[in-house]
């Protein structure tokens, strides 16, 4: 489906949504549109009206996992980057949530795809929390300054 199908989406907004790596509506409907309104400059709220309709001209509909993805997963933390990989396909920029989570909760289940890094992380993917993930996080290597706090503290 082209991009000007989707009511709003005249030239110079096809031309700025193109430079940014989304050639057809099925483009906006997978891709991340924080990254696409940081690319683009178009407000997010404008890029989520134009996925729904894309969603209901193409009857796009939500893959059901049926299977428990946990054994199939694999969690990539780098800082505040964050990689989910979910039967061998890379979800990148993936949001990640920090702190209590009883306070956070709500935000992360408005996403499709997030972590919790807490006590625990969790997945939270297509409506269902997941644990036991194999996590992989990025140790700051020590300076040495740092080196030398360390050893002077013993």
């Amino acid at each position: 489906m082209e991009l000007r199908d989707i009511r709003g989406i005249g030239s110079v907004y096809e031309s700025k949504l193109r430079e940014a790596g989304i050639e057809k509506a099925e483009d906006l409907i997978m891709k991340d549109l924080k990254e696409i309104s940081e690319k683009t400059g178009i407000s997010i709220s404008r890029l989520e009206k134009w996925r729904e309709e894309a969603r209901k001209k193409i009857g796009y509909k939500k893959a059901e996992v049926a299977e428990d993805i946990s054994k199939e997963a694999f969690i990539e933390i780098k800082g505040e980057r964050v990689r989910v990989k979910i039967k061998n396909v890379w979800h990148e920029n993936v949001p990640l949530y920090i702190g209590n989570f009883d306070e956070v909760k709500g935000k992360i289940e408005k996403e499709e795809i997030a972590v919790y890094s807490g006590n625990k992380t969790m997945l939270w993917f297509n409506g269902k929390w997941y644990e036991n993930i194999p996590v992989s996080k990025e140790r700051k290597k020590k300076g040495f300054l740092e080196k030398i706090k360390e050893w002077l503290s013993k």
